[in-house]
């Protein structure tokens, strides 16, 4: 076998070892149950106490993107600081809308205490826009909408977003279609241009004739892609702004739930809304995805540390890896003496042993 064929095999086991790790690393964590905070939503006021995420003196080489979380009081010490402490960090700005200010993390009250529930949240979504717009919209190219619940990998979407014109009228997200209507998913995050902002703050917002206004039990998502629709946005599908990948990038289910081969993981609602096919299994989604929806506290961290710290050594390392000076036997006995086993040279006179030793 040739030196290359043999790079070739160890570079094809080491991929498999990879993938296999972060599997294991994901279905464990399921199979145990993390449980799942269930998001809500919150925005009103003028107040101006958003937060400024790491990237402050950012390259204008990259898409400058806002990003506002939504979320609920309960959740701040859970989920909206799971997302502070992870992924809202790489954001150009952190913005977190609620029904109560809350400084340490600059969440900004966008609705009233009444309104903060889930079933406000078309109202909520519609405040937190115009919140941003109102102090920010010129200061930023996209403005990410996403829930407490999501995980999103920020160089993706900059990535994604960086062949578009933030001036032009664009919506990024899944794309999904009801009642002969199409939007994109909220649970999995969308992104709108400067310039889709600007037509939704001034000709949507006002205009019961073009956009739903505030009403109970609202879809959030559904109503905006009707909003943006009816002010002439394109509409971007995740599975088609990447040259020669086909593949989901907005996940509007948790990740594990397109692990399994099996369909029923995957319910009927989402394959008969999604515009694009729902597969499952490792080929489920694009390698370049952006984000992943049901993202528990421990989920978040989870991918954190698969995504940011998670280190593999490629086949040429461990290949010069052999080249090490390797330990004498001195050396190991410095450095890893043997263990006492003064308890255990005799096993009939072990004083501490297993009931079925």
């Amino acid at each position: 076998m040739t030196a290359k064929m043999k790079l070739r095999s160890q570079l094809h086991l080491l991929t498999g070892f990879t993938a296999g790790f972060v599997l294991a690393f994901v279905l464990l964590l399921y199979v145990y149950d993390v449980s799942r905070l269930t998001p809500c939503w919150s925005s009103t006021s003028t107040r101006s106490t958003a937060t400024m995420a790491a990237i402050e003196d950012e390259p204008a080489r990259y898409p400058r993107i806002l990003c506002m979380v939504l979320t609920c009081p309960e959740n701040v010490q859970s989920l909206a600081s799971s997302v502070y402490e992870t992924w809202g960090r790489r954001c150009s700005r952190l913005i977190f809308a609620s029904s109560e200010d809350y400084a340490p993390l600059g969440v900004v009250k966008v609705v009233e205490p009444a309104g903060g529930g889930y079933e406000h949240l078309w109202n909520k979504t519609r405040e937190g826009f115009r919140h941003v717009w109102e102090h920010y919209a010129g200061d930023y190219d996209w403005f990410l909408k996403a829930d407490d619940d999501t995980y999103v990998v920020m160089e993706n979407l900059q990535h994604l977003l960086s062949g578009f014109d933030p001036d032009t009228p664009v919506l990024f997200g899944y794309k999904m279609s009801r009642y002969n209507v199409s939007y994109m998913s909220g649970g999995a995050s969308y992104i709108l241009s400067r310039e889709a902002l600007h037509r939704f703050a001034t000709q949507a917002y006002e205009s019961e004739v073009i956009c739903p206004q505030p009403k109970k039990m609202g879809i959030e998502d559904f109503y905006m892609g009707i909003c943006l629709q009816n002010v002439g946005v394109h509409f971007v599908d995740s599975t088609q702004n990447l040259d020669g990948d086909t593949k989901p990038k907005f996940m509007p289910l948790d990740l594990e739930s397109y692990m399994s081969d099996a369909n029923y993981t995957i319910p009927d609602w989402l394959r008969l809304m999604s515009l694009s096919r729902v597969e499952t299994g490792l080929g489920c989604c694009s390698n370049y995805s952006v984000a992943f929806h049901y993202a528990s506290r421990e989920r978040m961290f989870l991918y954190e540390f698969l995504i940011y710290h998670l280190k593999v050594f490629d086949p040429k390392q461990i290949s010069e890896s052999r080249h090490r000076s390797r330990l004498t036997v001195a050396d190991l006995a410095r450095r890893f003496p043997l263990e006492d086993n003064s308890n255990i040279r005799d096993l009939l006179q072990m004083s501490e042993k297993p009931d079925n030793f």
